[in-house]
């Protein structure tokens, strides 16, 4: 971005056992090195990321260069979703400073790990249109989810220790697989009806969840569509087996295993079912569940 100021870092300096509060300093340090003075303000709950977006852009409107979303993927859809929803006619672009557990938005940006990089890819970088996806009324980044991604979140997300990423989703995916039972849903869209009992159903905007698990391989957050992965029920023996075909990305062609590309869809089910995304619970079934095309620009490398 040229001429880069007047940027707001939202931060979340819980995020990752304080890792939100340590990204923001240096993100921050490096800003000043670099002679931009950036102002910091901190959640303490739920919303308040998207609340101080929304405030900011009202108040300040397309004076503001950036909006910085410091923390992880849940901090980082807060943001996004009221960027998204922002009645400017041109509001700020997004910027990241990850800081999460497992950072999967930034990940498929291109933006890096490390924040004094991401500070500098603030002044260096361009601001491009992106995709988000919408459940009912809430915006996600990456992936929305329901069946046993669902339940593996919320175990995952209840965590307490040292593991995070990928390494934290597996562990929480076995723990949860001895106790899941397949949930009849009814999925309906431009491709069709699907109405059986499912092992998972997850709507990629970008490709990875859990860190590094590309759930729908080919998702574009370019392209105006959502990718749609279906998993049929399945034994408990099978669905173990399935778990290295889709680290590898190479589960598309197994039988059960359907990728359709949609621009929308409705799920429903007999009892309500929660639908997670960006590892954060934000709705349950009926829902609808759409791509926003272009819904907003966030700022990356030249070359993404």
């Amino acid at each position: 971005m040229s001429n880069a100021g007047n940027i707001l870092i939202i931060t979340n300096p819980a995020s990752n056992h304080g890792r939100g509060a340590r990204a923001a300093g240096l993100a921050a340090a490096q800003l000043r090195a670099r002679g931009v003075e950036p102002e910091i303000r901190e959640t303490k709950a739920s919303g308040d990321a998207e609340r101080i977006a929304t405030e900011a852009i009202a108040d300040r409107g397309e004076s503001l260069r950036c909006i910085v979303a410091c923390g992880g993927d849940g901090t980082i859809q807060e943001v996004a979703g009221a960027l998204a929803k922002a009645k400017t006619e041109s509001p700020p672009p997004l910027g990241l400073i990850p800081a999460g557990r497992c950072n999967d938005f930034a990940h498929a940006l291109g933006v890096p790990k490390d924040p004094t990089r991401a500070a500098d890819l603030l002044i260096e970088g361009t601001a491009k249109p992106f995709d988000l996806g919408r459940v009912n009324d809430r915006y996600f980044c990456t992936v929305a989810t329901i069946g046993i991604d669902s339940e593996v979140s919320s175990y995952v997300d209840g965590m307490r220790g040292p593991l995070k990423g990928t390494i934290a989703y597996l562990y929480g995916a076995l723990c949860v697989l001895r106790r899941y039972q397949a949930k009849p849903v009814r999925i309906k869209g431009d491709f069709g009806q699907i109405e059986q009992p499912i092992f998972l159903a997850s709507s990629g905007n970008t490709r990875l969840y859990g860190g590094s698990i590309p759930i729908a391989p080919d998702a574009d957050p370019t392209d105006g569509l959502l990718d749609l992965c279906v998993i049929d029920a399945v034994s408990k023996l099978r669905a173990l087996a399935l778990i290295p075909a889709v680290l590898a990305a190479r589960h598309r062609n197994r039988r059960g295993v359907r990728i359709i590309q949609t621009k929308r869809f409705t799920i429903d089910a007999d009892a309500p079912l929660e639908i997670w995304a960006d590892g954060e619970r934000i709705a349950q079934t009926p829902a609808t569940i759409e791509a926003m095309p272009a819904a907003l620009r966030v700022v990356v490398p030249k070359n993404r």
